[in-house]
């Protein structure tokens, strides 16, 4: 195997806060989940997971979810290390045998958190019911009516965290928090609606940087461009600003560094110093803000590698690709009211032209849809290499703004 792939899907609390990522397996010749080997595809996502990649790396300080066939509850040799940050799931089709609940047992005395996959009722599950932190619900399985009741009954008598699995929309991720789920897993944070404030300002930490790096003698704009590209509102109110009437703009910005030229110091710390005064609040959601970043430096690398005369615009075109999740406003809106050039709108519209390309593949790779990848525009071994990358680099920035 000359590459090596593993998909993560977040985990959230009700607050749109991390907790955990699931690690999936993938195949990297086919890019796609094909295998008929549970206990095989299960020992390369740890193997990969833990020891290639670097748990740190796809998971942060978060936990970790990993799929456990039966042969692995048998064998505590197979088992990952890290027993304090890894969710060990106990797969549906996993037959609660008395040698599987005693296998369980141990894994529990070694201080392994459990959880149930795909859950269904049943008086044989109880037992395994009984040595379980978390039960992962399909939602998409029940009628409300019937979700409604499983999650009472597990409420009332179980003590466990419950994860509605499968929620990939806003209607359906309002739903469940009505029925008191614990946490939730899919992709519906990414869609507009999705998020409750109007207004989502910019984080302090990075508005004192700015400051603190115009005050700075030997300012270069190079510094100042670092510090905004740490937070994709700045760089939006950045923009807006530029956009007003007093600066009668004709020109299109391409990128951070434009702004800042076509600003100027003076202008620029004026400008800081005026949004810093403004009773900012830290309530943005982070998992948005860490997914920008994220997307914002994956599209940067790939475009660094490939068409290199992209690479700003990529930066800016992934920094605002959920701009319309966080300002809960329609992109197209949105793009109205800044002027950036006609490639980065495209891109963050339609996934038009070499940077909408870049885009897509990056959201897609992101989402685990390898299959989806166009081949032919960028190699998967660059884009699996890009992602890890900036993975890091978002999650490391994120704990930087939070100290």
């Amino acid at each position: 195997m000359n590459n090596i792939y593993i998909a993560r899907q977040p985990i959230y609390d009700s607050a749109i806060e991390i907790i955990g990522y699931e690690l999936l397996y993938r195949d990297s010749e086919s890019n796609m989940a094909e295998f008929t080997d549970g206990k095989t595809a299960s020992s390369e996502t740890i193997v990969n997971s833990f020891i290639h990649i670097g748990i740190d790396n796809l998971a942060g300080t978060s936990l970790a979810f990993v799929n456990l066939p039966t042969e692995f509850i048998l064998d505590n040799a197979l088992i990952p290390m890290f027993h304090e940050q890894s969710v060990l799931e106990i797969l549906e089709e996993v037959e609660p045998s008395q040698e599987v609940i005693s296998g369980v047992k141990r894994l529990k005395e070694k201080g392994y958190k459990i959880a149930l996959d795909d859950f269904v009722y049943s008086e044989k599950i109880i037992p395994m019911l009984e040595l379980a932190d978390f039960v992962k619900i399909d939602v998409l399985d029940y009628q409300q009516k019937e979700l409604a009741e499983l999650i009472s009954l597990l409420k009332k008598h179980h003590k466990v965290k419950l994860i509605a699995e499968k929620v990939e929309t806003n209607e359906l991720f309002l739903q469940c928090k009505t029925l008191d789920f614990d946490y939730y897993q899919g992709y519906f944070f990414c869609y507009p609606q999705m998020v409750v404030q109007k207004k989502v300002c910019a984080n302090k930490m990075v508005v004192m940087s700015l400051i603190t790096e115009i005050l700075k003698p030997e300012t270069e704009i190079q510094g100042l461009e670092d510090v905004l590209s740490r937070d994709v509102t700045l760089t939006y109110k950045l923009l807006r600003y530029i956009n007003s009437a007093a600066f009668s703009l004709r020109r299109e910005i391409e990128s951070i560094k434009d702004a800042i030229v076509l600003l100027g110091l003076d202008s620029i710390k004026n400008w800081a110093s005026l949004i810093l005064i403004s009773k900012l609040n830290d309530d943005k959601p982070d998992q948005l803000i860490t997914t920008a970043l994220q997307r914002a430096k994956m599209v940067e690398l790939i475009a660094r590698n490939t068409t290199p005369e992209l690479e700003k615009q990529a930066f800016i075109c992934g920094l605002f690709s959920v701009l319309d999740a966080l300002m809960d406003k329609p992109m197209i809106d949105l793009l109205d009211t800044v002027i950036l050039s006609t490639p980065i709108k495209l891109a963050l519209l339609d996934y038009e032209g070499e940077l909408g390309e870049l885009l897509k593949n990056c959201i897609l790779y992101e989402r685990a849809e390898f299959d989806k990848l166009d081949d032919s525009c960028i190699k998967t071994k660059r884009l699996n290499e890009s992602y890890l990358t900036a993975v890091k680099w978002a999650d490391t920035t994120i704990r930087e703004l939070k100290n």
